[in-house]
């Protein structure tokens, strides 16, 4: 155990350089620009925490701990981004305003490899790492000055809390329902979309682990109204599809992990439902993530339902990124089992060769993002 917590502070010492440096190459964009004038800066701690915030998602937590950051070492932007101009590449400020997200991310991703390495195995560790990396929708948010890389990496720590939950160690429930009352505390500040996946976690633990009635007051009923207070008070906009929902959906669990997903939960099903199914870990996770997805499909044909006409602001698929650690999560539990599921080698290595297939087609999809920060570098250099 000791040597993967060695690991694990290494690598978040690694995808903290890594995140600082990729911080550094891209200039700020008009949302990050703006968020910082007109949420961060222009407004104080009062009137964020009353639901001030002229953001659609107007939850303090992202914009508090910018404004501190701010304000502890007296940060003033550079001249041109005052003028409202953030073409600019500045890359100490970019660093600088963009570390919340870094950090965030790099402890996520480090927690992630600990989980899966210390439940199974360092090379599962690592295609946990390798699953998320090769995520096109993580390199948009990784090293981004708004709310979305936090809300990542929230999310992510609530799915591995309710893993810990679900594993049924008794001697370890208190703490591990301490540390997701925590999370779904700081979800309820970062999103009010997350009341979707709070919902859905309190749903999944009262089906496998029915902790005592009081424990839902912190888990749920005090997230929610946080979100309703913050929902009521926040500015009314417009929304339009450009992409359908299933594509939305798919940008934070394609297609292709979907199947790899289903298949061996299909073989999983066959084999214990009439066995005690709820003794396996990845059932209990697949009714999550059934559950998740049900939601959002809810959430999503709700706004196809009322929208009217193409004015506004456009539907992302940010919107939805919690989705993206169930997706990862839900994988490599799912590939697990496959890969243990058959007895004979010849079957075994079919589906070790399977899942290779599938995680170079991955890096395939997200090398252009995954080197575009060096080609900007060598430009720059050259230029």
């Amino acid at each position: 155990m000791r040597k993967l917590q060695v690991a694990a502070v290494f690598l978040f010492i690694v995808f903290l350089g890594i995140g600082a440096w990729k911080a550094s190459q891209r200039p700020l964009w008009d949302d990050e620009h703006y968020s910082l004038i007109r949420d961060t800066l222009g407004i104080s701690y009062k009137t964020m925490l009353l639901g001030g915030i002229g953001e659609g998602n107007n939850s303090p937590l992202f914009y508090i701990l910018q404004k501190a950051q701010c304000d502890l070492f007296s940060y003033h932007m550079p001249e041109d981004w005052a003028q409202e101009k953030c073409g600019g590449v500045h890359a100490v400020d970019q660093i600088f305003l963009r570390i919340q997200s870094v950090v965030f991310v790099s402890v996520a991703l480090s927690a992630l490899f600990y989980y899966f390495a210390r439940r199974n195995s360092l090379l599962v560790g690592v295609y946990a790492v390798a699953l998320t990396m090769t995520s096109t929708l993580f390199w948009d948010h990784w090293t981004e000055a708004r709310p979305y890389a936090g809300w990542f990496a929230l999310s992510t720590f609530q799915i591995l809390f309710l893993l810990r939950l679900l594993e049924n160690k008794a001697d370890q429930l208190k703490n591990n329902l301490r540390c997701l009352v925590l999370v779904h505390l700081f979800l309820s500040l970062i999103s009010s979309i997350s009341i979707v996946q709070i919902t859905v976690a309190s749903i999944v633990l009262w089906i496998f682990q029915r902790p005592k009635w009081f424990w839902y007051l912190p888990l749920i009923i005090i997230p929610m109204g946080i979100m309703a207070y913050y929902y009521v008070h926040a500015p009314r906009y417009d929304f339009f599809f450009v992409n359908g929902p299933i594509e939305l959906i798919n940008a934070n669990i394609p297609k292709d992990r979907l199947i790899i997903i289903f298949i061996p939960a299909l073989i999983l099903f066959f084999r214990s439902y009439r066995r005690d199914w709820k003794g396996y870990l990845e059932n209990k996770f697949l009714v999550y993530l059934v559950l998740m997805l049900g939601a959002f499909g809810l959430v999503l044909l709700k706004l196809k339902w009322s929208q009217s006409g193409q004015r506004g602001f456009w539907i992302s698929s940010r919107y939805f990124l919690s989705l993206l650690p169930a997706g990862i999560v839900g994988t490599v539990l799912f590939s697990v089992y496959w890969a243990h599921a058959f007895s004979a080698k010849v079957w075994k290595t079919g589906v070790v060769v399977f899942l290779a297939i599938f995680l170079v087609f991955r890096v395939y999809k997200t090398a252009p993002m995954i080197f575009k920060g060096l080609n900007n570098l060598l430009v720059r250099q050259e230029n």
